[in-house]
């Protein structure tokens, strides 16, 4: 398991036995923690075993084009690597962000 945490968010991750490597994010995502979500969620995208990446925003606060970056990163560097990226549980400004650049059609599971 790989925690990544200080006082404005948090990044926790595990993986399943059927290969879902879920994510996830606990506060707010900015500028200033931009490196660290990226290399998390690309890493996390390239995990050996992993079939499908679930980042869970349930307890995301705030999410600026700074996260937005990282996330798209993450899709990338999934789709590179042959396995689905996904977002879950996005609610409140955090989904506006997502509904808002379009975003969500992409990320957001049907």
């Amino acid at each position: 398991m790989h925690v990544v945490s200080t006082p404005i968010y948090e990044i926790d991750s595990d993986v399943s036995p059927a290969g879902v490597l879920r994510v996830r994010l606990a506060g707010d995502f900015d500028m200033s923690v931009a490196t660290e979500l990226s290399e998390s969620l690309v890493a996390s995208a390239r995990t050996p075993g992993v079939d499908r990446v679930v980042v869970d925003l349930e307890h995301t606060k705030f999410l600026d084009s700074h996260g937005l970056a990282a996330l798209i990163a993450g899709f990338d560097a999934a789709v590179q690597e042959g396995r689905s990226f996904t977002v879950a549980n996005a609610h409140g400004m955090v989904r506006q962000v997502l509904d808002i650049t379009g975003l969500a059609e992409v990320l957001i599971a049907p």
